[in-house]
């Protein structure tokens, strides 16, 4: 008789699949006999149920999970864990609230934050929802498949983990080579900032896309979706980076793949990206705030999560303060934003993430401006201020080595130049930039404001340069306002007119607000 046994993290003996084995190897056989075994009994076949009362799959997962987590050394379980089941991140609220009443009519007590030894009586329920979550000491639930005691790699695959006993042999490192050139390729694409190309080579998407031959595991091909992800994040095209977390969603769930701390920390990123992307400030920010629970240590020490997590959360509060400027906290937000942002610019720094210190200052200059002009912040000299860093965001961009503008500090500038109290020409900016006068060189052309945003339209239609629907609507705007008496204004304001649909709602009410002020 084979007596092997197969551990569950922390050392937690499970049986072999057979008969002697099943009986011998329950979870709950695994503690020493006390009133914890005597806790409800679930039985996890369909129709689950708890002590015979049909019970919600997603409050039975994340009660079997916190089991499951009892018997390691860390009984916690991050609410990220919870949002891979959750269909939608905005849910979040509602199943927690909705397991936490099951919690307490099937007689168990659960507690949550980071200090397991507190009474869950005296908790803050406000901070509920963002865990992470343990079962508080008290009667242990029992686990149960067809009405024998559910052995490890049952309980796994219900939470949908890969069993322990058939852990997916690793392949030769050899057979990896061809997908680790691809992703490397991706990598170095993205530094130059070859996001995608017209034709479809030598690009970040192209490589990951070459990638996908190559990527023979389940694991390989997360890490190529989550990669994926953040490109299409990086271009502003917020449906197919949320098309890709989905997919990478429904691939961890099938293959029993648990994300580790970091790629679980980027995912949850990217759901706060597509929330902030679609306007909907209060879900972007409750994912942000959920990360601080559940992926501290991460965001203090891993600089790219850090930064990331930083900047977002500046966007974030930057637009919040913007929606309602008048609201009694907007200038305690705006100033937030302002040092969220520098954080990010330090961590960026710190690290030589030039890329991502670029992005930093320029989002720290434009939101200078906004406040100013919203009054939320008045300075003397804001548009100088302004200008300053995002001339030190170009100047950055040509450092990594972009030999081409960055299109958001041209429409951060032109915007800029639009909303100044006289319109200010590209040469009258490049005296505010200090030493970094020749970074903005390149925008001092004959035709002004107007050249440079008709130069970068012509760019983007003669496939030189792919920029999403949140630039492009950007630049037909300007060219519009800087060109008003141009023979293709009439085109663009169309052109601008049929983009709007792939906008959120609060950017498409921006744009038709700008052109009812052009027209009037």
């Amino acid at each position: 008789m084979d007596k092997r046994t197969t551990n569950l993290p922390g050392g937690v003996p499970a049986a072999r699949d057979d008969d002697h084995a099943r009986r011998a190897g329950p979870v709950a056989a695994a503690s020493p006999p006390s009133p914890l075994s005597h806790g409800p009994l679930i039985e996890l076949t369909q129709p689950q149920t708890v002590d015979g009362r049909r019970a919600s799959y997603q409050s039975l997962w994340l009660l079997v999970r916190l089991i499951q987590a009892t018997h390691t050394g860390d009984p916690r379980v991050a609410v990220a864990e919870l949002a891979g089941v959750v269909s939608q991140a905005k849910s979040l609220r509602m199943v927690v609230s909705r397991a936490f009443r099951d919690f307490a009519s099937w007689g168990v007590t659960v507690g949550w934050g980071d200090d397991v030894a507190r009474d869950p009586r005296f908790l803050n329920v406000e901070r509920r929802s963002q865990g992470p979550f343990w079962l508080a000491p008290g009667a242990l639930p029992r686990l149960q498949v067809a009405g024998q005691p559910a052995v490890a790699a049952e309980i796994a695959a219900f939470l949908g983990q890969p069993a322990p006993e058939s852990m997916t042999t690793a392949l030769p490192d050899r057979t990896k080579l061809p997908f680790w050139q691809q992703m490397a390729s991706a990598q170095l694409a993205l530094r130059r900032g070859a996001l995608v190309s017209a034709t479809g080579g030598d690009s970040a998407l192209a490589a990951l896309h070459a990638a996908v031959q190559h990527a023979h595991t389940p694991e390989l091909e997360a890490q190529r979706l989550l990669t994926e992800a953040w490109v299409w994040r990086r271009l502003g095209d917020s449906r197919q980076a949320l098309a890709c977390v989905r997919r990478l969603q429904r691939l961890r769930q099938r293959s029993g793949l648990v994300a580790a701390a970091e790629p679980a920390a980027m995912q949850q990123l990217l759901l706060a990206w597509c929330a902030y992307d679609r306007r909907e400030l209060d879900a972007a920010r409750n994912l942000l705030v959920a990360m601080q629970a559940s992926h501290a240590v991460l965001l203090v020490h891993h600089p790219q999560i850090g930064f990331e997590w930083h900047n977002l959360y500046a966007l974030a509060l930057r637009s919040s303060a913007l929606t309602d400027p008048d609201d009694t906290g907007a200038v305690a937000m705006a100033e937030a934003a302002l040092g969220h942002f520098g954080t990010a610019l330090a961590l960026a720094q710190a690290q030589g993430q030039l890329e991502s210190a670029q992005q930093a200052a320029a989002n720290h200059g434009m939101a200078l401006w906004l406040f100013h002009t919203a009054r939320l912040r008045p300075l003397p000299d804001a548009a100088e201020q302004a200008v300053q860093w995002i001339a030190y965001s170009e100047w950055l961009c040509q450092q990594a080595g972009n030999h081409q503008p960055s299109v958001w500090n041209a429409l951060f500038l032109m915007r800029i130049a639009r909303g100044a109290a006289e319109v200010c020409a590209p040469a009258a900016m490049l005296a505010w930039a200090g030493p970094y006068t020749e970074a903005l060189a390149q925008f001092d052309q004959p035709g002004g404001w107007f050249a440079v945003a008709e130069g970068l339209l012509y760019q983007h239609d003669s496939g030189q340069r792919r920029y999403p629907a949140t630039q492009l609507c950007g630049l037909l705007l300007e060219a519009l306002w800087h060109g008003r008496q141009h023979p293709g204004a009439g085109a663009w304001r169309d052109r601008l007119l049929a983009l709007l649909p792939e906008l959120s709602a609060a950017d498409r009410g921006y744009y038709r607000a700008a052109l009812a002020e052009m027209t009037a």
